[in-house]
């Protein structure tokens, strides 16, 4: 047995949305009513068709007009994310919708990241083009350029940028600018601290020898004491006294 049927959705090889045509029970039964793509074509399914249409044609009115504006702002809006790479300029992390959406953020225009879509994956430094996709008929092309992280570059100076290559005083450009601390290059810190371990045992070794020197003049003198004691009378002259 065969059924008249109002379409709700366009189905392939089937009809457009708002046709009615005919098909098997079946087919209707079992797959275009449980997905709500058609219902029976009854006149109370028609009126009800029709104002459906009206409400999507109306809806589809708003969202062009909400979002022509915006989409003309992302269209004159160039976006630059940030991220990490290595020297060859390939990305750690992907650039997602979500990504690009935290970008316009910053640019003062809020999009939602289900507009954006990334048609080619980014995985390396440069300039790319994403489209934002409001409506079918209301799209527009971001530009992005996607550049390696400041906070990595900044991690990575050269012997060239590291003002204690530059012939200034280590301790004074670590006073004037905090963020010279720790910068110190790598043979100044070896030879800082090998001063230091040098300093300990020339210093160790000084006070030894200055003790032992100590020890040596002490001698001497105690000899010396000893010498100059007065010596025990003779008893000769202790029994002439008696």
């Amino acid at each position: 047995m065969s059924t008249k049927i109002l379409l709700w959705q366009t189905v392939d090889k089937l009809g457009k949305r708002g046709d009615q045509v005919t098909v098997s029970d079946g087919y209707a039964r079992n797959y275009l009513y449980p997905r709500k793509l058609a219902t029976p074509a009854t006149a109370g399914a028609a009126k009800e068709f029709k104002a459906a249409a009206r409400k999507a044609e109306k809806h589809e009115h708003d969202v062009k007009r909400q979002y022509s504006d915006l989409a003309a702002q992302v269209g004159n809006t160039q976006v630059t994310i940030e991220m990490l790479a290595n020297n060859e300029g390939v990305l750690f992390g992907s650039v997602t919708p979500s990504t690009v959406a935290d970008a316009l953020k910053k640019a003062g225009l809020e999009v939602n990241g289900k507009f954006i879509i990334i048609e080619t994956t980014i995985k390396r430094l440069g300039d790319y083009t994403a489209k934002v996709r409001f409506h079918p008929e209301v799209q527009a092309k971001l530009k992005i350029t996607v550049a390696a992280s400041k906070s990595e570059v900044g991690t990575t100076d050269t012997d060239e940028e590291n003002p204690f290559t530059k012939g200034i005083s280590v301790d004074e450009a670590e006073k004037h600018d905090p963020k010279m601390r720790g910068k110190r290059p790598k043979k100044m810190k070896e030879g800082k601290e090998k001063d230091g371990k040098d300093g300990k045992k020339e210093g160790g070794k000084k006070e030894g020898a200055e003790g032992a020197e100590g020890e040596a003049k002490a001698e001497p003198k105690a000899e010396a004491k000893a010498e100059k004691a007065p010596a025990e009378k003779p008893a000769a002259k202790a029994e002439k006294k008696k």
